[in-house]
């Protein structure tokens, strides 16, 4: 029975690659049968000892202990029934993490995803240059709405392009892989993708990630890394040039910054600015821990007259601040106890330099949006994360 289960949960790891750029529903699917697998799978004191012997494993279960006891202070909680759902996906965590998964499910895993983010790429390129038309034209299950991409959201689609773009690198200087013209092709199809669409955290992913692999390996010879970011910086100012769509993202946040945070369409003040000040001022408030769970929204909703539209599902596009709000400093030091763990975990490894990039971009993304309360991208994490830590060493 359970050499059945196992044979299962390969095969659906290896779906989870598949379907993590292309369908949220059926990422549900295979997330919901694979915690299925687990239980069926039983091994539980092994699993034990092992969630117990993960200091940010261990952070997790605290972090949301703390949102349950966070429903007992202040008294706004209407949100906390959503907040409970995202909490919920961080428990599938441990089961990647337990899972017996063999470097061969691993390896068709990675090319699974990078496969499918390249084919994910290739559409939104196609579509972009009215190639093709939008793909919900063709498949009825994908969601007609303006801001697809290709299959999923934009801004979802160039993180997870990012993404494979850090995984390609990673796979192509440091692992000598032996599918190095595949891997230039995926990375050059990932780039075109990821600067013609509006997402712009994906963007600044891929350029970190190049710029660091730039100055790791060329470190020793000035000419060639001057060389070569010159040439990364020149690709830049091409797509600024020729792209709408990247020039008009550019310019638009130029502006935000250079007028105080103020939008010339509208005069309005930015979203972003409204957040950061508005969560700050009241943090100062309650910093110890905060206002409770479900909180955020309805306080933004009741109390902040911006001009914007607030409702009790609002985030401050910060996952920190978010954290902070509604659990004070207590709740965010658990939360960066999680990745802290994490990086010391990779950096253990031979070749943890490399693998730290993803906890790191996964930090900055924080930085943008809630994103690890995300569905489609904490579980695209968090699938990235079981083959970072597992991925065997040469």
């Amino acid at each position: 029975m359970n050499k059945l289960v196992t044979r299962i949960q390969q095969f659906l790891f290896i779906l989870l690659g598949v379907f993590i750029p292309t369908s949220i529903a059926i990422t549900n699917l295979i997330i919901g049968f694979l915690a299925l697998c687990w239980i069926l799978e039983r091994n539980f004191i092994t699993k034990f000892n092992v969630i117990k012997s993960s200091k940010w494993m261990l952070a997790i279960f605290a972090l949301i202990g703390l949102y349950l006891l966070g429903m007992f202070w202040g008294d706004q909680h209407l949100n906390a029934d959503w907040q409970f759902q995202r909490l919920a996906l961080l428990l599938i965590f441990p089961i990647l993490m337990t899972m017996k998964l063999n470097q061969e499910t691993i390896k068709r895993a990675v090319f699974a995803f990078l496969g499918t983010a390249f084919i994910s790429a290739l559409a939104a390129v196609a579509i972009n240059n009215n190639i093709i038309l939008p793909l919900s034209e063709y498949l009825s299950f994908i969601d007609p709405s303006w801001r697809n991409s290709a299959f999923i959201t934009y801004n979802y689609h160039n993180i997870i392009l990012a993404l494979a773009t850090t995984l390609s690198l990673y796979l192509l200087v440091e692992k000598k892989s032996k599918y190095t013209y595949l891997l230039l092709l995926f990375i050059a199809v990932y780039s075109i993708s990821i600067f013609t669409e509006r997402g712009r955290a994906g963007q600044v992913i891929f350029n970190l990630s190049l710029v660091f692999y730039i100055i790791y390996y060329n470190r020793g010879n000035l000419l060639r890394l001057f060389t070569l970011l010159v040439l990364l910086f020149s690709f830049q100012f091409v797509i600024y040039s020729s792209t709408n769509v990247y020039k008009d993202r550019f310019d638009a946040v130029s502006n935000i910054i250079q007028n105080n945070g103020v939008r010339r369409v509208g005069n309005i003040q930015d979203i972003r600015y409204i957040f950061v000040r508005e969560s700050l001022n009241r943090i100062v408030e309650k910093p110890i821990l905060g206002y409770g769970t479900g909180s955020f929204g309805t306080i933004f909703y009741e109390e902040v007259n911006s001009g914007h539209i607030f409702d009790r599902h609002t985030t401050p596009h910060n996952q920190y601040l978010y954290v902070w709000f509604e659990l004070g400093i207590v709740g965010l030091v658990l939360l960066l106890l999680i990745f802290y763990h994490q990086l010391k975990e990779m950096l253990r490894k031979k070749d943890g330099i490399h693998r730290l990039l993803l906890p790191l971009s996964f930090m900055f993304l924080m930085l943008v949006d809630s994103y690890l309360f995300i569905f489609i991208l904490t579980i695209c994490y968090m699938f990235l994360y079981t083959i970072y830590s597992r991925y065997q060493e040469q």
